[in-house]
């Protein structure tokens, strides 16, 4: 059976772990070393039993903990090579990531699966994640700009959507952030808002699915308005999950 927690959603960090009966991979790694070992253990599990984790793009929020990660405890980090590229000049690691390797389109970990596949956000080749075990999988994309018909067939085959939720655009655009920030944001590689959340949800969801509200903004969203403003496009039959700075529920799949 495969199993996920939320360690982490939002700008501040952001962090996920699945895990079976005999493998536990993280999905980013995006708090502290501290922060993260803390987490895991909370789930159950020692630090040194992660097998892998895999970083969906570079920006900070994903990978503010691996560099500690990688040389402490020997766990291996894969990201792809344009990725390795974007953490390379990344200020948030500064002495280079020890125990490195390349992220291909389809992994096995033991007896998890791991397929990536692009996604449209600001980095230098940022991914998302199908994570599976037997017939039973999940699907984590936490930053993207746009929804993509990629997306939307991945969905139709994935019991768990973990999905960008992360503003409301009318709160955006009277907040507080600079002009520039806004149409970053708003752009087609920036993030995704809680109408377009639904809308990349609405003709993939059933009953059986769970859907986990992810990177919810705390500036720019309120978690109520995010679970309404989804809700009225997939209507009361999903399971719906919101995420934030906490770790979240375990989900079994």
């Amino acid at each position: 059976m495969l199993h996920m927690r939320n360690l982490a959603s939002g700008s501040s960090g952001n962090s996920t772990i699945f895990w079976t009966d005999s493998s536990v991979i993280l999905v980013d790694a995006g708090l502290t070393a501290l922060q993260i070992r803390r987490r895991v253990e909370d789930t159950g599990f020692d630090i040194e039993e992660i097998d892998a984790i895999l970083i969906s793009h570079e920006h900070t929020d994903h990978i503010r903990g691996i560099e500690i990660l990688s040389r402490r405890y020997g766990i291996k980090i894969y990201a792809n090579e344009g990725t390795w590229k974007g953490i390379e000049k990344s200020k948030s690691v500064k002495k280079g990531v020890e125990n490195r390797a390349l992220l291909k389109d389809d992994m096995l970990f033991g007896d998890i699966r791991v397929e990536s596949f692009p996604v449209p956000h600001d980095a230098t080749d940022p991914v998302g994640f199908r994570i599976s075990s037997g017939s039973e999988s999940a699907v984590i994309v936490t930053d993207i700009g746009h929804p993509t018909s990629y997306l939307s067939r991945i969905i139709r085959k994935s019991s768990v959507i973990v999905i960008e939720s992360n503003h409301d655009i009318e709160m955006l655009l009277n907040g507080p952030y600079p002009y520039y920030l806004k149409q970053r944001i708003l752009g087609p590689e920036g993030h995704l808002s809680n109408e377009d959340c639904g809308r990349a949800l609405e003709d993939s969801i059933d009953g059986d699915k769970t859907v986990v509200l992810a990177h919810i903004s705390e500036h720019n969203n309120t978690p109520e308005l995010a679970e309404k403003t989804v809700r009225s496009h997939i209507g009361d039959g999903a399971e719906l999950i919101l995420t934030g700075r906490d770790p979240g529920p375990v989900l079994e799949m």
